[in-house]
């Protein structure tokens, strides 16, 4: 849809401000774009000198693009800062050829974006609006991209004042004059309003990655200013409240609302700026800046360093810093934890705040008007509000606590019993997951007399953790009413984000979509993990395995959810055995009204759990470091997760590239993926044959016997994981498990391979 024709919708006056929503209908977006017809966006292009195009970016591109900007923009700052040894400071002059904070809380960032291979996908992203562009710059053959890169808009951030991209060619220099007749009347400056100008020489794409409007720093444009900003000087680059003014424009101005993939365009002598970031979010927003091929913009980063001289000066792992917050491992240096799978160790600050909260208010519980059932109210309150920032709930009342997270799958399971399914429905299960996420839909099967159906794993060796992606389609039908899937395995450490996608796909194709049920245990501890953005259900995990105490969290889809009946105090049944009413009815989600009572939670909860949950989630934003840009905890936690990600990639590629001569000389065998981006660092190793003849020992617990005695804390077994470590890794005796997380250190994972080769005397 064209701004052309959405101006017909408003009763335009002269500086009246207008915002638009996209309405194009998804047959248009979803059509090739060499089948687009751009000629209305042509017309509002030449005529206002901005345009919103009739395609959209693939999702998957733009839910990847946002993760890549956030981990790109904090490597940037952590560069800049190393490089100039304070912080990135306002001004062009004080940035670099790959950042420059443009204003307050707003970045201009081409590092790790410009030229690189996802940000310039031909079927994903060119295509879409390349056609587009080849129009309004004369054709392909006239046509380059002189760079691309992101905006982030941070929350907070002020309001721009108003400028142009780049001034215009010839007509905006002082006392210009062709050869030969030179009282060309183009040329020639006058007190009426420009009705030509030359055609576009350079334009910017804009594709945001999240929803953009005018209250979370999007942009306003002065339709048209591209013909009254024709003789003014380069000086029009530079912000200026009073740019406006000053070349007299009286036109309309539009703030415009673009959603997540959708294209914007517009000339680079267009009069505009960028509003107040109102929000709470970042806001990244790609571009890319065309121009003609014999055009470069050589003024936007001019000549600045580069943040390529923090090369080797950056430090080799957080890791050391990060572990100064556990008591448990300054205790004794010698001592290296390789079992976060079965249980991660506990920051000082879940520890006092749960010493705290027994210290002040003891074992007081909800429902007085009193202060210690107050305050335990309010813990209530603070727990489930955490719970929704990490795991990514709508609201912080689809937060539900249990005793762990089996307990909360059998007790979900559970719930689907009354009379939900028929005989001959379907239940899809994982080979790949902790029997935690097995054994209570099997339970369900059995009672409500539904098929079992396997995602079952590849026969390749060293792949056979890894779900067979084409085998899914085959599985899902009309009558698949659930699918349960761990997001990550707990013995081999594969992540089946790649699962879920294709699940989710295909379940999208059937009018009654299954329920997508998700054990994210081992996946917390490693990745950000969001229910809305995994399509799923319900989110399940123990807090233990990240740093938290022992209680159990469901983030829930309320909506998906309330036809179940979850088991609960209050319940009375008519003769045919359903529930007839609850007679302690709480309502549909826990509020402070309600005293933050749930129907998904039976009896009282763990108090001082919850309120080391909560600490628990609080020192996971802490790690955001010193650039968290603002008090968001969700936000934090958005690029905490991204220093654990890199941190943790570093400790799997250091182990991986560590144990492959071990590997090469057949005394040890490794399960799983090889490629540290497809992989938490947990590692599942057994004694090849050849080992086990060479030391003499055929003891399947001779590896972890011997590590642990070298003070290698790690386990040996099937870790839950029976169907995919005795079936399909065939490792019947059990393998023994190295898990690292992000307080382990570099020189810790050196340590666990220099004991490995001892033990084999290698």
């Amino acid at each position: 849809m064209s701004l052309a024709i959405t101006k017909q919708k408003f009763s335009v006056r002269t500086n009246y401000f207008l915002t638009r929503a996209l309405h194009a209908s998804s047959s248009v977006f979803n059509k090739p774009s060499s089948g687009i017809d751009f000629s209305k966006s042509i017309e509002d292009f030449k005529k206002n000198g901005i345009a919103i195009l009739p395609v959209k970016i693939d999702d998957e591109f733009v839910l990847k693009s946002r993760k890549l900007c956030m981990s790109a923009w904090v490597d940037a700052l952590a560069r800049g800062k190393i490089v100039k040894g304070h912080e990135v400071k306002l001004g062009q002059e004080h940035g670099f050829k790959e950042i420059v904070l443009r204003a307050p809380g707003r970045y201009d960032m081409q590092w790790k974006i410009d030229g690189e291979k996802h940000f310039l996908d031909e079927e994903k992203v060119l295509s879409t609006f390349m056609p587009f562009v080849h129009e309004v710059l004369g054709g392909q053959q006239m046509t380059k991209l002189n760079f691309n890169g992101c905006l982030m808009s941070l929350p907070g951030a002020k309001e721009q004042l108003w400028h142009i991209d780049g001034e215009h060619l010839f007509s905006s220099e002082e006392n210009f004059k062709c050869n030969g007749k030179d009282d060309v009347e183009f040329f020639q400056k006058t007190s009426r309003e420009p009705d030509a100008i030359l055609p576009a020489h350079c334009l910017n794409i804009f594709v945001p990655l999240v929803d953009v409007e005018s209250n979370n720093g999007g942009t306003e444009f002065c339709l048209g200013s591209h013909f009254h900003t024709k003789f003014f000087s380069d000086d029009i680059v530079w912000q200026d409240s009073r740019w406006k003014e000053r070349i007299d424009f009286k036109g309309d101005v539009l703030a415009i609302k673009v959603n997540a993939g959708e294209v914007l365009a517009f000339d680079y002598r267009v009069l505009h700026r960028a509003l107040e970031h109102g929000g709470k979010e970042v806001r990244p927003l790609l571009y890319y800046t065309f121009t003609k091929r014999w055009f470069s913009d050589a003024m936007n980063f001019a000549d600045l360093p580069s943040l390529t001289e923090a090369d080797g000066k950056l430090p080799i792992q957080m890791g050391e810093d990060w572990r100064q917050h556990f008591p448990s491992i300054l205790k004794d240096e010698r001592q290296v934890f390789c079992d976060g799978a079965a249980g991660s160790q506990v920051p000082e600050v879940v520890i006092s705040r749960m010493r705290d909260h027994l210290m002040e208010v003891g074992c007081s519980n909800v429902g007085g008007d009193y202060q210690t059932s107050q305050k335990v109210l309010n813990v209530v309150t603070k727990a489930r509000a955490a719970g929704r920032d990490l795991l990514g709930a709508q609201h912080f009342g689809e937060i539900a606590f249990g005793l762990n997270c089996s307990n909360l799958m059998f007790h979900l399971a559970r719930s689907m019993e009354s009379n939900l399914f028929s005989p001959g429905d379907n239940i899809l299960l994982s080979r790949a997951c902790h029997d935690a996420n097995i054994a209570p839909w099997l339970h369900l099967a059995k009672n409500a007399k539904m098929e079992v159906r396997w995602l079952e794993t590849s026969v390749s060796g060293k792949h056979s953790d890894k779900i067979d992606i084409d085998r899914i389609s085959g599985l899902i039908d009309g009558k698949t009413r659930v699918i349960s899937l761990g997001l990550a395995s707990n013995a081999t450490g594969r992540i089946h984000l790649d699962v879920v996608k294709r699940i989710n796909e295909i379940s999208e194709t059937y009018s009654t979509k299954p329920f997508l049920i998700l054990d994210a245990t081992h996946f917390v501890p490693h990745r950000r993990c969001h229910l809305e953005e995994l399509q799923a259900d319900a989110i399940l995990c123990s807090a233990y395995k990240f740093f938290g105490p022992h209680i159990g969290i469901m983030a829930y889809n309320k909506k998906r959810l309330e036809i179940l009946k979850p088991s609960k105090v209050g319940l009375r049944f008519a003769e045919d055995g359903l529930v007839e009413r609850d007679v302690l009815d709480p309502g549909d989600v826990p509020t402070i009204e309600n005293c933050e009572i749930s129907r998904w939670e039976m009896g009282t909860l763990n108090y001082e759990g919850l309120a080391g949950f909560e600490a628990c989630v609080d020192y996971i934003a802490s790690l955001a470091g010193e650039i968290q840009p603002s008090s968001d905890r969700s936000l934090s936690i958005d690029l905490a997760y991204i220093e654990i990600q890199k941190h943790e990639e570093l400790l799997s590629n250091r182990f991986l590239n560590r144990i492959q001569p071990l590997l090469d000389q057949n005394v040890l065998n490794l399960f799983g993926s090889r490629e540290s981006q497809d992989r938490t660092p947990t590692f599942a190793i057994s004694l090849s044959d050849v080992a086990k003849s060479k030391i003499g020992s055929h003891d399947p617990y001779y590896l972890v016997k011997k590590l642990n005695e070298r003070n290698i804390f790690c386990t040996h077994g099937n870790h839950y994981a029976v169907e995919l470590v005795e079936n399909s890794l065939k490792q019947v005796e059990g393998v023994t498990r190295i898990s690292f997380l992000h307080y382990n250190t570099v020189e810790e994972v050196d340590r666990v391979v220099d004991e490995l080769e001892n033990i084999l005397k290698l």
